[in-house]
């Protein structure tokens, strides 16, 4: 095959290695992606349920419903935009800006607009028109996340035909995903330490972390304008979408279908973890002390996410040594145990603790999510090879898909649990006192569930049996 590309032109194949004038280009702009739509994605998956039953006074199983409801949406959607960034039809747009940037771009307005909506919601003084404007905030905000996370995983896979260089590439990935989590965890509850837990403060909270993310998005745009491009196949172009026929796509793979069953596992572990933890800093560490909680909060995050960037060297050098799949069952056993670890916190915890679980926590978290998409990559590009057809785009779609429906059922499954408990919202910013049974509930969700969830990862990839050497190109 032909080698790949300028700007204006590409061809069915991908280069083992862009050209050395752009490959940082190309390595800050697979940093930067995620970088933004972490930052806007940890914001709300970290304060926002809080928000609604804390600040906006919404019952926690209606507001679990209605994250659900747009998570949902927002899965359905993923295959849709993953095929036609694949297909994008010949025209001005694909010629000058190629198959995925467009999404890009517009991923990139919608997200930030979408964090301003949630958290600036007036006070409408009826319960349901509040519920309905942060559904419609929610629905803009999730959008803006799938334009920005399928084209850009997709287009990572399509960069480099060499298994080593898109490993490097997640590991860019990984840490621009960590640096959003410092953007868009650590800032935010650091910023609500200091300005109070009103609902102004939230609002003045949630420009800055929109107007970072926006700029963020842009001039990621910029910086991959001239990555390696591919063409898709012309028979599947002329193809209308169909999700039945991309989920059979989908499941044939059987790689894929592997860890996208452990994906949602770990998805759902961690998504309703990182949610809890905003009601046990509240509830349980500093009880009666908004301020005190999330100033801890944002301590911790900070300790997690250094430890996370510090680990990505280690991770990539391990992993080459013991392979992606031993790394991946290791790291995703540790965080199972540290989870179940929170069972023993308390109030009286000294520092060096919360040291610890910080940064053992972020080693294990860096090794899951360098691996988890490091070895999707590989099952996207395994699918390359069988079939000769460039259909990233497809399967970035349903990566997607099963990360928003594993969200959905966790914040569903937080606000139902919250509600069967007997945990009681508020409008005051700073929660009020709650039963022993919610507390209990806060901790089912926080340590029980993720252990649970991640360990059932851990057999689920036991059964991965991909072998780098089926990626190169004369294997098929």
């Amino acid at each position: 095959m032909a080698s790949t590309h300028t700007a204006t032109g590409a061809d069915a194949s991908s280069p083992a290695l862009p050209p050395s004038s752009s490959l940082w280009r190309i390595r800050c702009g697979s940093l930067l992606i995620p970088l933004g739509h972490a930052a806007a994605q940890n914001i709300v998956t970290v304060l926002g349920l809080r928000f609604l039953t804390d600040n906006m006074g919404l019952a926690a199983g209606i507001a679990g419903i209605i994250f659900a409801v747009v998570k949902i949406y927002d899965g359905l959607l993923d295959p849709a935009v993953g095929a036609w960034s694949d297909n994008l039809r010949d025209g001005p747009v694909r010629r000058t800006w190629g198959r995925r940037l467009p999404f890009l771009f517009a991923g990139g307005l919608a997200m930030p607009l979408g964090v301003a909506m949630v958290f600036g919601a007036p006070d409408f003084g009826s319960v349901l028109m509040a519920q309905a404007f942060v559904t419609l905030a929610l629905v803009i905000h999730a959008t803006g996340y799938t334009l920005l996370t399928i084209p850009g995983f997709a287009m990572v896979v399509e960069a480099s035909s060499d298994h080593h260089e898109r490993t490097r590439l997640m590991a860019w990935r990984v840490l621009g995903n960590s640096l959003g989590m410092l953007v868009g965890s650590v800032l935010p509850t650091k910023l609500l330490a200091v300005w109070g837990t009103s609902r102004a403060a939230h609002l003045h909270m949630a420009l800055v972390i929109a107007g970072i993310v926006l700029v963020v998005c842009l001039l990621a745009v910029w910086l991959l304008r001239d990555a390696p491009r591919t063409l898709p196949d012309p028979a599947a172009a002329r193809q209308r979408y169909s999700l039945g026929r991309q989920a059979v796509l989908a499941w044939a793979n059987r790689p894929f279908r592997t860890l996208a069953m452990a994906h949602v596992l770990l998805l759902l572990g961690t998504a309703i973890g990182s949610s809890a933890m905003a009601y046990f800093s509240r509830y349980v560490l500093f009880p009666g002390n908004g301020r005190a909680a999330d100033g801890w909060l944002a301590g911790y995050f900070f300790i997690a996410t250094i430890a996370t960037v510090g680990s990505m060297p280690l991770w990539v050098r391990a992993t080459a040594i013991i392979g992606k799949k031993a790394g991946y069952m290791g790291a995703m056993s540790v965080y199972a145990l540290m989870q179940l670890a929170w069972l023993t916190a308390s109030p009286t915890e000294g520092y060096a603790v919360l040291v610890a679980r910080g940064v053992i926590v972020g080693l294990a978290s860096g090794g899951m999510i360098l691996c988890a998409y490091a070895m999707l990559s590989d099952a996207v590009r395994y699918d390359y090879i069988q079939s000769g057809e460039r259909r990233e785009g497809a399967f970035a779609g349903f990566t997607t898909l099963f990360d928003k429906l594993s969200s959905a059922l966790a914040l569903a499954l937080m606000g139902w649990i919250l509600a069967a408990m007997g945990y009681a919202p508020s409008v005051a910013g700073g929660g009020v006192a709650q039963s022993a049974s919610a507390i209990w509930g806060i901790k089912l969700c926080l340590a029980v569930i993720p252990a649970g969830a991640l360990l059932g990862a851990v057999l689920i990839v036991a059964g991965y049996d991909l072998d780098p050497a089926q990626l190169h190109e004369d294997a098929a």
